[in-house]
């Protein structure tokens, strides 16, 4: 079946939606307004580097953000990122498209950018901030319907998952993995960032409640488990790191908490509100490693 066309994005059909999928989806629904009082106004969603020793200045949630994608592309330029320059690149989860447009100016020359969520509100967000070319195509697709994307025959170079797979049930990440794989050029390279959590931690946890998971962050996940599904489908990972440093991950969400109670002290949506109850405790595991934020170069192979 071809995408079905909405404004500004395409529709991909794809199989029965996990039951978890509605809920992410209203995790994202409130207004971007909103989201960028506590984000920043360029809305990056995935962490920040804060530390640059010459740079004593304040360093805003917006450069912080910016920081943090640049250090990630830094790391995979190390393994032949521009060499060939990608042609196709892939965003997965690609929020309200800061990543996204980063990456078109920072690739000028690639002709094809897709960018693919499961918020109709995120999606029509993104297509407001088009630059007006055709680079950027929208698609709203579940992650496990990869394989669905229009124009199977052109493969992905560069696909970036910052934030997403935090979101996905195992089955989803398995089959997300495993459709990806079936779409990217021999040596195309996967870059990831994620939360993630250590065994114990994951050992020791009780499943929170559903309607207490207003951020649909139920599946955590560990470094090992993460890795070991994107091998399985054929990846070889080439580097993993935490990135940014404990420090600055517990300054970001800290800085979130702040946004929060600043413009929102008599109460928030129920996402925001998951973010001020969860950031102290958040911050205190990351600065303990008990939880981390990795950064993982992963390149596909061809079997």
């Amino acid at each position: 079946m071809s995408p079905v066309a909405r404004p500004g994005y395409e529709v991909v059909p794809g199989g029965p939606a996990d039951a978890f999928r509605d809920h992410v989806v209203r995790a994202y629904q409130d207004a971007p307004g909103d989201w960028q009082k506590v984000l920043g106004e360029q809305l990056h969603f995935q962490w920040g580097v804060f530390g640059h020793p010459d740079s004593p200045r304040p360093v805003s949630l917006d450069e912080a953000g910016l920081r943090h994608l640049q250090c990630q592309l830094a790391v995979a330029d190390a393994f032949g990122l521009r060499h060939p320059a990608p042609r196709r690149i892939l965003d997965v989860g690609c929020g309200w498209g800061a990543t996204l447009r980063y990456l078109a100016a920072d690739f000028p020359d690639c002709p094809r950018l897709d960018g693919i969520n499961i918020s109709a509100e995120q999606l029509a967000y993104c297509a407001g901030q088009s630059d007006g070319t055709d680079r950027i195509r929208l698609y709203l697709c579940d992650a496990a319907d990869i394989a669905g994307l229009p124009d199977g025959a052109q493969p992905y170079d560069l696909v970036l998952a910052r934030g997403a797979i935090t979101h996905f049930p195992p089955q989803v990440y398995e089959r997300a993995a495993e459709a990806l794989a079936r779409r990217m050029r021999p040596g195309g390279l996967l870059v990831v960032s994620e939360t993630l959590y250590s065994e114990e931690v994951l050992a020791a946890e009780q499943q929170l409640p559903l309607e207490e998971d207003q951020l649909a962050l139920g599946h955590r996940k560990s470094l090992r488990y993460v890795t070991e599904v994107l091998r399985d489908s054929g990846f070889r990972v080439l580097d993993e790191r935490p990135l940014p440093s404990p420090e600055d991950a517990a300054r970001w969400v800290l800085e979130l908490k702040s946004n929060i109670d600043a413009h929102f002290p008599h109460g928030a949506s129920p996402p925001l509100e998951a973010i001020r109850a969860m950031a102290a405790e958040l911050a205190t595991a990351l600065l303990q490693r008990r939880a981390s934020v990795h950064s993982i170069v992963a390149e596909w192979r061809e079997a």
